[in-house]
């Protein structure tokens, strides 16, 4: 039988995982197009780098709300 892991077909290339941080003292709600993801402030969300070419995430990158960590 072969493993779990060999089945799992989700699991991306670990060089395009990011991880977002929210480093202001604002909560936001991200439109990402899975779904609402709520980032509160001081913590942080691991996803997919494509997230950066949304004009919202990109905005809030640009202002330094977020900060994108590898």
């Amino acid at each position: 039988m072969p493993k779990r892991r060999d089945q799992l077909t989700w699991m991306q290339n670990k060089e395009r995982v990011i991880v977002l941080a929210n480093v202001s003292k604002q909560n936001f709600i991200l439109e990402l197009p899975t779904g609402r993801c709520r980032l509160d402030a001081g913590r942080t969300l691991q996803t997919l780098g494509s997230v950066l070419e949304f004009p919202p995430i990109k905005a809030l990158v640009d202002k330094g709300d977020l900060v994108v960590k590898t």
